[in-house]
C-alpha cells in the first residue's frame, strides 16, 4: 500500500473547489450575456426544458452517484480496494448511461411530443441523448480527484473543461444560425473531449474489472437515490414543465434566466464548502467532537452566504439591466426570491451528513412529502402568478426541504444545530432586502427628473448614484450580525487567525518574489 500525500488543510480546500466550481458552472452564467443579446425567451425556453429533461432521466438511476462514489472510495485506505470501487463504479454507471441513452435515441419522437406538442424538435432530443450518456459517464473521472483529495488536479481539469467549452459555445453560437442546436452540441462535444482523455486515464489507473460485493453494496446503498432524483427534479426544475404548460415558453425563458442568476451563489459558496466537507466528513465524524465540528461548519456556511446573497439580491435590477439587456429585464424580480429559497436549500446539504454517514440512505424517501407540497404549490402558485408564482413555490419547498432533512438526519446522527444563530443571520439580510425593495420602489416614482438628467450628462452615471446608495445599505448587514452577537469569542479569533495565516503566506510569497532563492546544485 502506497503512503497517502498529506491532504491540504480544509480551508484551502474549499477556496481550491471554489474556484474549480467557479469555473465549472461560470459557463452557463457568463454565457447569460450571450444568450440575452442571440436567443429570443421562448428559445431560452426551449434549451430549458430540454436540459431539465436530461437531468430527470439522469436522476431516475444516477442521482448522487458522484457523492455515492467518494463515499466508498473513502471507505478504507487500501489502494487496490479504492481502484476496485473506482471501476467497479465506472462498469455500473457505463451499463446505466448506455441503457437510458439509447432509451431516449430511440424515442425521440415520443418525448418530443410529450413536451413541445411537436415532432419538429426531436432533432434536439437526438444530441440530448448523446449529451445525457456523455456527461453520465464522466461523473466517475471527475468525482476521483476529489475522492482523492487533490483539489490541485480538480481545479486545473475544471478550468480547461471551463476554457473548452466555453470556448465551443462562443463558436458554435456564432456561426450556427440554430442558436438551441448550437448550445446542444458544444455542451456534448466539450464533455466528450474529457471523457476520452481524462476518463480513460482514470479508468486505466483503476483496477479494470467489475467486483460483485462492492457492486451490491453500491446498488444497495444508492438504490433510493431514484426516488429521491424523482423528487428532487420535481423540486428543482418542475416549475419550468408548469410555467411552459400555463405561461408559455417565454414566462419559461424568463423565469429559467433570473433562476440561474439565483442559483449561482449555491454553486459558489455551499457547493465547494460541501465538496471539501464530503471527502472530509468520514474522519471528522469518527472524533468525539464531529457533531460540533458539522453544526458549526452549517453556520459559518450560511452567514457567508448569506453575505454574497443580500449584495446579489440588492443588486440584482442592475446586474440585469446592465449585463443582461432589456429583453430580460424583468427576470431581477425572481433572483432574491430565488437567492432566499436556496439559502434553504444549501444548509439542507449539511443535514444530509448523517444520512451519508451511516448509510441510512433510506429515509430520504421520506421526501415525498416535500414533494407533495411542492406539487400542491405549484398548482396553487403558477398559473395565478406565473414566473413569481414559481419562486415562491421554490421557496416554500425548499424551506419543508430543510425541515425534512434535519428531522431525518438527527434519527441517523443526532446533531446540535446553531438554529439560533442561523435565525440571527437571515433576519438581518430579510430586512434589510425588504429596505431595498422600498427605496426601489420610491426611486422609481420619484427620481425621474435626476434619472433624464444624469443621462445627459453621462448614460451610466445615474446607476452608478443608485449603487453607492445601495451599498451604504449593504455595508449595514455586518454590524447588524456584530451586535446581534452571531459570531463568539473562539469565532472571532478564529478569523483572525485565518486572516494571519493568509496575510503570512502573501507576504512570504512576495519576499520569494522580490529576493529570489539563492541556486541550488543539490537538485
Amino acid at each position: 500500500m502506497t503512503p497517502e500525500k498529506k491532504p491540504p488543510r480544509f480551508i484551502n480546500q474549499i477556496l481550491i473547489y471554489g474556484l474549480g466550481l467557479a469555473f465549472n458552472y461560470g459557463i452557463g452564467f457568463i454565457l447569460l450575456p450571450v444568450y440575452s443579446r442571440l436567443m429570443p425567451e421562448s428559445q431560452y425556453g426551449v434549451l430549458e426544458i430540454i436540459n431539465r429533461s436530461i437531468e430527470i432521466i439522469a436522476l431516475l438511476l444516477l442521482a448522487q452517484f458522484g457523492i455515492t462514489f467518494i463515499r466508498f472510495y473513502r471507505e478504507k485506505t487500501d489502494d487496490d480496494y479504492r481502484r476496485l470501487v473506482t471501476s467497479t463504479c465506472i462498469y455500473l454507471i457505463l451499463a446505466v448511461a448506455v441503457a437510458v441513452g439509447g432509451a431516449m435515441a430511440l424515442l425521440r419522437d415520443e418525448l418530443a411530443l410529450l413536451l413541445f406538442k411537436s415532432r419538429e424538435y426531436s432533432p434536439y432530443l437526438m444530441i440530448a441523448a448523446v449529451k445525457y450518456f456523455v456527461i453520465m459517464v464522466f461523473i466517475v473521472p471527475y468525482a476521483y480527484f476529489q475522492a482523492r483529495e487533490e483539489p490541485g488536479r480538480f481545479i486545473i481539469l475544471s478550468a480547461v473543461h471551463f476554457a473548452t467549452v466555453l470556448g465551443l459555445n462562443i463558436l458554435f453560437l456564432s456561426v450556427m444560425a440554430d442558436k438551441v442546436a448550437a448550445v446542444l452540441y458544444a455542451g456534448t462535444l466539450g464533455p466528450l473531449i474529457f471523457l476520452l482523455t481524462v476518463g480513460i486515464w482514470v479508468f486505466l489507473h483503476s483496477a479494470r474489472r467489475f467486483d460483485l460485493a462492492i457492486g451490491r453494496q453500491i446498488v444497495s446503498f444508492s438504490w433510493s437515490f431514484t426516488f429521491v432524483g424523482v423528487f428532487g427534479f420535481i423540486m428543482v426544475n418542475g416549475d419550468r414543465y408548469f410555467l411552459n404548460e400555463y405561461c408559455g415558453k417565454a414566462q419559461t425563458g424568463l423565469y429559467a434566466f433570473g433562476y440561474k442568476i439565483g442559483m449561482v451563489l449555491n454553486a459558489f459558496v455551499f457547493a465547494p464548502i460541501i465538496r471539501a466537507w464530503n471527502a472530509k466528513m468520514v474522519d471528522v465524524l469518527r472524533r468525539e467532537e464531529g457533531t460540533r465540528y458539522l453544526a458549526r461548519l452549517t453556520t459559518y456556511a450560511l452567514l457567508l452566504y448569506c453575505i454574497a446573497a443580500l449584495a446579489l439580491s440588492i443588486y440584482s435590477r442592475e446586474v440585469i439591466g446592465v449585463f443582461m439587456g432589456e429583453r430580460y429585464f424583468e427576470s431581477y424580480r425572481v433572483i432574491p426570491l430565488i437567492l432566499f429559497a436556496y439559502a434553504f436549500w444549501g444548509v439542507s446539504l449539511f443535514f444530509d451528513t448523517g444520512v451519508y454517514i451511516t448509510k441510512k440512505t433510506y429515509l430520504k424517501t421520506w421526501h415525498a412529502f416535500t414533494t407533495a407540497v411542492c406539487l400542491a404549490l405549484y398548482f396553487w402558485l403558477i398559473p395565478r402568478n406565473c414566473m413569481m408564482g414559481a419562486a415562491w413555490a421554490t421557496i416554500g419547498t425548499y424551506f419543508t426541504f430543510a425541515v425534512l432533512s434535519w428531522y431525518l438526519n438527527t434519527r441517523a446522527l443526532p446533531t446540535s444545530y446553531e438554529f439560533g444563530k442561523m435565525i440571527k443571520i437571515l433576519l438581518p439580510a430579510v430586512a434589510l432586502y425588504l429596505v431595498n425593495l422600498q427605496f426601489e420602489g420610491w426611486e422609481t416614482d420619484n427620481l425621474d427628473h435626476i434619472r433624464t438628467a444624469a443621462s445627459l450628462i453621462w448614460p451610466p452615471l445615474y446607476t452608478l448614484l443608485i449603487i453607492a446608495i445601495k451599498l451604504l445599505l449593504l455595508s449595514c448587514y455586518v454590524p447588524a450580525i456584530w451586535i446581534m452577537r452571531v459570531l463568539e469569542p473562539e469565532d472571532h479569533d478564529r478569523i483572525r487567525s485565518l486572516y494571519n495565516d493568509l496575510k503570512s503566506k502573501v507576504s512570504s510569497r512576495e519576499r520569494e518574489r522580490i529576493v529570489p532563492a539563492p541556486e541550488s546544485h543539490l537538485e
